[in-house]
């Protein structure tokens, strides 16, 4: 009787060679979109979570200019409005918004990371009408600055038709 072979073939040391130069290439060519991935992804949910926030603020900024009787003066990024239960006033700096009512010792502030601001306050004749804020997202990413989704914002005080 004859012994069983098996016939079990093995890899040269030639195509392993091939093979692992081959695995080599594949992964550096994924290692950069991987890494990105891995960055971007998390970084976007920031982005969105603070534009969500920016959206709420410029909502509450929208009603109290609509509401107030005038927009008294925007001055060093504080704009000051007279409103039937007081003065409102907004404070505003990069990454940040404040607001307080006098005669109320509460104060409201958002931040908002990355979130650069300018503010204008548009005038004629009769004095302040309305208030232009423009916003955005700026970030240093890959070693350079990226400005993501810039927005103006121009809300006109309640009654500036009737003038």
């Amino acid at each position: 009787e004859r012994p069983m072979t098996t016939k079990h073939r093995a890899y040269a040391l030639t195509e392993m060679l091939i093979i692992i130069a081959a695995l080599v290439v594949v992964m550096a060519l994924s290692a950069k979109p991987l890494r990105m991935m891995m960055t971007e992804i998390p970084r976007s949910g920031r982005i969105y979570q603070t534009q969500n926030t920016t959206a709420k603020v410029m909502k509450q900024l929208k009603d109290d200019i609509e509401k107030s009787r005038r927009i008294v003066d925007l001055q060093d990024n504080l704009l000051t409005l007279e409103h039937q239960d007081g003065r409102i006033r907004y404070t505003f700096s990069d990454g940040q918004i404040s607001r307080q009512v006098s005669g109320n010792d509460s104060e409201s502030t958002w931040t908002l990371p990355h979130v650069k601001m300018n503010t204008l306050l548009w005038e004629n004749d009769d004095g302040p009408y309305a208030v232009e804020i423009t916003t955005w997202n700026q970030q240093t990413g890959t070693g350079r600055q990226q400005i993501r989704l810039k927005q103006s914002f121009v809300y006109f005080q309640k009654g500036f038709n009737q003038r």
